[in-house]
């Protein structure tokens, strides 16, 4: 995406410097950690990571001026916070294989020794009784909140903070820039806000995008959410794939998701402190989402032009 391209020196630097500091961890610690650093590295080919993850901080330096070294550090240590977080996630999630054959213990202690690498990046600038230490505690419960709930409810689209919560500590850096900055805490829950909409629609994006995958644990998709509402009468039980196509092609559920996105995008237009970078961020994500009801749109109307409606529904039953 575009913020990559803008970003593309600084985030070699960041992701280069945390290599090197990697490298220090403990022998047994070492790999694991580079492994995961690497998978996540945008610049690399199949990079997981999102760019909002360790870019908020540069994308606030342009609105208030910090210095760049500060965004550097925020912007390291926001790198590690990803990484820590995405590695206890995978350790509920029961692994990926990775994770499992690396063994949990190690797994835990890496993540604990990148809270440390965090702290040592924020300890520059701030004391140990600086307000970024209660945003770090906001944040941690904002995601425990969230990773406990859906494994009790499903994951409600229409619910932003459900739905921003599992990325919640990523806001740190933000909080970071601002409070150095001296910026007042009406400023600060603004900017809070304008991101939890961000990620809002980030996580809708993604739960449309791995649908299938969490078929097995599908109250935590917010898309598979709306294709129960969809079917609501239709279907018992747990979803299985044919159910899915059928809310997709037959009950307009991609265009719910893309209509709750857009809202979502409307009240970020609202927030009168929404940093630009974050507005244009959201809305790219915003329409692609339209583009894929769109097309599924196009598809179905294809269909019934090629082949009639008759072929349409014999289509539809084949799924």
């Amino acid at each position: 995406m575009r913020e990559v391209d803008d970003f593309k020196d600084e985030i070699a630097y960041i992701f280069e410097e945390a290599s090197r500091e990697l490298e220090e961890l403990p022998v047994e610690l070492r790999e694991m950690g580079l492994a995961f650093l690497k998978r996540c590295n945008p610049l690399n080919s199949g990079g997981q990571a999102k760019s909002i993850s360790f870019l908020l901080p540069y994308w606030l330096k342009e609105e208030t001026g910090a210095p760049i070294a500060l965004c550097r550090d925020l912007s390291i240590g926001s790198v590690y916070v990803m990484l820590q977080y995405f590695i206890l996630d995978d350790v509920m999630d029961g692994g990926d294989g990775r994770l499992q054959s690396a063994g949990i213990r190690r797994s835990l202690a890496l993540a604990q020794m990148l809270s440390v690498l965090v702290r040592k990046r924020y300890s520059r600038y701030f004391a140990q009784d600086s307000l970024i230490w209660s945003y770090e505690r906001r944040y941690v419960e904002q995601w425990s909140s969230a990773v406990t709930s859906e494994a009790l409810e499903s994951v409600d689209p229409r619910d932003c903070r459900q739905l921003a919560g599992k990325a919640a500590p990523i806001k740190l850096g933000a909080a970071g820039v601002l409070l150095w900055s001296g910026q007042t805490e009406q400023r600060i829950a603004e900017v809070e806000e304008a991101i939890d909409l961000a990620l809002a629609v980030l996580q809708l994006s993604d739960d449309y995008a791995d649908w299938l995958e969490d078929m097995q644990e599908e109250s935590r998709n917010s898309f598979l959410t709306i294709v129960k509402e969809e079917l609501a009468g239709e279907a018992d039980g747990p979803l299985d794939e044919q159910a899915v196509k059928r809310a997709i092609y037959r009950r307009g559920a991609v265009i719910q998701l893309a209509e709750i996105a857009e809202a979502y995008g409307e009240r970020m237009e609202q927030v009168n402190q929404a940093p630009q970078r974050l507005k244009t961020y959201q809305r790219a994500i915003v329409v692609n989402l339209r583009e894929s009801a769109t097309n599924v749109v196009q598809a179905v109307e294809g269909l019934a032009t090629q082949g009639g409606f008759s072929q349409l529904l014999s289509n539809f039953r084949k799924i």
